[in-house]
């Protein structure tokens, strides 16, 4: 059975009681032989989708993990790999790993320039005892600190917030950055928005976004991304016909993937994003380094 557990990973973190298994659709059959997983957890399938920066993955949980995995090995072809969580002390419960799989569900929706979710409904969660959720929040975050660390899912937005809605308010206007966004011929030149917080590029409700569609760019990995964010009613109408505009906050990884989807074509989007001052985003970090050395 050696070759079987090949690749077959664990992840531990000190003072914590949670456990993960990763692997490939060939472990399946391995996991039914640990005892520790014939019990409640939380689990992660996961695709690469080709020619695209977002990994496909679906959310679960289940009182006998394993089982459910080597149900979906049956049942769902599309996913190559997985991560289970569990608890080394046998503590989590059918309430807590439901609650575990809603708030995960929650912080990968708020990742699409990521992640792209495939669970067919919005898992229902529970309700727990006070103690418990902080018990939870807590176990979660080290599922997204396993997660983001190891390379399994990048995560822009580790933690589940709830967005004011005079949040554009209350932001430094001295850090936001503008993208001009041309329209059509003889059109005036309208304005992307754009803040970096936490280490993501977070592109501004109310930015507008160029419809036309730029034909070197049909091909780019960004379209993707793009036709996903306008599907998913995140692109409004605007009053001109050549923009929509964006109806709510999205956090990327790369400030050139919102400068490509805003403008529907590839660029340098350090270069290109600027403060009011004419500084480049580029410039900034670059500076913001310097200061942080000194």
């Amino acid at each position: 059975m050696g070759e079987n557990y090949k690749n077959l990973k664990t992840a531990e973190l000190s003072n914590w009681t949670g456990k993960a298994y990763i692997g490939q659709r060939k472990h399946v059959q391995t996991l039914q032989s640990f005892e520790e997983l014939s019990a409640p957890g939380i689990y992660v399938l996961i695709s690469e989708i080709e020619d695209s920066f977002q990994k496909k993955i679906y959310i679960g949980e289940a009182d006998e993990v394993n089982k459910r995995i080597s149900e979906h090995f049956k049942n769902k072809d599309w996913w190559s790999d997985f991560v289970v969580f569990i608890s080394k002390d046998a503590n989590l419960t059918k309430s807590h790993v439901r609650y575990l799989e809603r708030e995960l569900y929650e912080i990968a929706k708020r990742n699409q320039t990521t992640i792209e979710t495939v669970n067919a409904n919005t898992p229902p969660g529970s309700k727990l005892p006070l103690s418990d959720c902080d018990d939870m929040k807590d176990f979660n975050e080290n599922i997204i600190f396993v997660l983001s660390n190891l390379g399994i899912i990048d995560f822009t937005k580790k933690k589940v917030t709830e967005v004011k809605e005079d949040m554009d308010q209350e932001r430094n206007k001295d850090t936001v950055f503008y993208l001009n966004v041309p329209g059509a011929k003889g059109e005036e030149t309208r304005e992307a928005m754009l803040v970096v917080e936490d280490g993501a590029y977070r592109l501004l409700k109310g930015s507008y976004i160029r419809k036309e569609l730029v034909n070197s760019f049909s091909s780019h990995n960004y379209v993707r991304l793009r036709n996903q964010l306008e599907q998913e009613d995140f692109f409004i109408l605007s009053n001109s016909g050549s923009f929509f505009e964006l109806a709510k906050d999205v956090e990327f990884t790369s400030p050139s993937a919102a400068a490509a989807v805003v403008r529907n074509c590839s660029m340098n989007g350090r270069r290109e994003w600027k403060l009011k001052s004419g500084m480049s985003l580029d410039e900034y970090e670059n500076r913001s380094s310097i200061e942080n050395l000194i």
